[in-house]
């Protein structure tokens, strides 16, 4: 580090690192836009077109790993649509699209969990995310004898 004993960091440090925060967030943003794109021009005229009306996408992970983990197809009446009515390009452009609006590190440490669904109708993606943690509790005593 560039500091003199009690000063603080150097500007150019700072300006360094809120420059790489705001290239990573710009980057994350045009993944999202992108994905909404996809789904918009490609895949939801796709899956009307074979009645879908809503998508569940459960997702889980912990330890540095996690996936989706299946997706439901269900008509207007909530009744599953089978996956293989549905083409292949466009349930592999869905999948990709879906990625993008799984949090950031839900796959790390303790992980987390939860459902992905998308609205074919409304054309809106809702994430029901559960977020897990060890939580470990300090306590002191002291007894005179």
């Amino acid at each position: 580090m560039n500091t003199s004993e009690g000063e603080p960091p150097a500007r150019s440090e700072d300006a360094a690192f809120n420059e790489v925060l705001r290239h990573y967030i710009t980057s994350i943003e045009q993944q999202i836009e992108q994905a909404k794109r996809t789904l918009a021009l490609d895949v939801l005229p796709a899956l009307r077109s074979c009645g879908v009306a809503n998508i569940e996408a459960a997702y889980s992970g912990y330890g540095d790993s996690g996936a989706i983990e299946g997706i439901q197809y269900r008509d207007e009446a909530g009744t599953r649509v089978d996956r293989t009515a549905l083409p292949a390009p466009v349930i592999e452009q869905l999948e990709t699209a879906l990625y993008e609006f799984l949090p950031a590190g839900f796959e790390i440490n303790d992980g987390g969990q939860g459902t992905l669904t998308l609205d074919v109708q409304t054309a809106k993606v809702t994430l029901a995310h559960q977020e897990n943690y060890t939580d470990t509790r300090d306590s002191t005593q002291e007894f005179t004898l």
